[in-house]
């Protein structure tokens, strides 16, 4: 009685599984799609558009392979709304490569910053930025460990979409609104809370309904540590450490 009671709870589930995964097959494309456009405004004074043209290697390297994961998301998105799942296999491929080209780019461009002559945001940034590719590289890999299954590979591939989404979206608060740190974190980080929370509340059990809750932990959690442990002296110590690692 209790195996069928239990049966009977997952057939219930089910549908609201299928609805999450339904709703983003059918609208991922539109949202990653939007985050790549906001690329736009959010660079282009500082690297798009420049007073001075950017001609150290450390942030062209970062900003292409960036700018090339934002791409095939969406043509991944694109490819999976459209049912062209054997281009969508093949073109994923790319994953494997564009992945740990973010995460070395990320690891070069921190260590290049902290050489340079030091500034009161420094240390914060240097933070977020560590916090946020640990992120995305959680969800890189646990959305190609889970590549044959479609709803946990999904929602992880979203997950490394929105460990970029405060380096964009922060950055046009910053130029157009005249928003400055923790403040224009504290606004993007509840854009991402808000989008978890949202799906969350749509779907109840199952492997992939746990993913969610992992990464709504994870980003308030940083959240959280933005308004203390950059100013510790065990961070003050650890970025004067790792800056005087010599690094290409």
């Amino acid at each position: 009685m209790a195996r069928d009671s239990a049966s009977l709870d997952d057939a219930a589930q089910a549908p609201a599984r299928a609805n999450v995964t339904l709703l983003l097959r059918r609208h991922s494309a539109y949202g990653l799609a939007a985050l790549l456009a906001l690329t736009v405004p959010a660079f282009w004074p500082s690297y798009l558009h420049p007073a001075a043209v950017e001609r150290d290697y450390h942030v062209h390297f970062h900003g292409i392979s960036m700018f090339a994961w934002t791409v095939l998301l969406v043509a991944q998105a694109t490819l999976i709304r459209t049912g062209r799942t054997a281009f969508h296999r093949a073109l994923g491929r790319a994953a494997y490569a564009l992945g740990p080209a973010i995460v070395l780019s990320t690891i070069l461009l921190a260590n290049y910053r902290l050489k340079q002559p030091a500034d009161a945001g420094l240390l914060y940034f240097f933070f977020l930025q560590a916090a946020l590719i640990a992120i995305f590289a959680f969800c890189w890999f646990q959305a190609l460990r889970h590549r044959r299954e479609p709803a946990l590979h999904m929602r992880y591939m979203i997950g490394t979409a929105l460990a970029m989404f405060d380096p964009i979206v922060a950055r046009i608060l910053y130029t157009f609104a005249g928003s400055v740190p923790p403040f224009m974190q504290v606004a993007t980080f509840a854009a991402i809370e808000a989008f978890l929370l949202a799906l969350m509340m749509r779907e109840r059990g199952g492997a992939a309904a746990r993913v969610f809750p992992s990464l709504l932990g994870m980003f308030v959690l940083v959240e959280v540590a933005l308004f203390t442990v950059p100013q510790t002296a065990a961070w003050k110590g650890f970025a004067a450490w790792y800056g005087a690692i010599p690094m290409p």
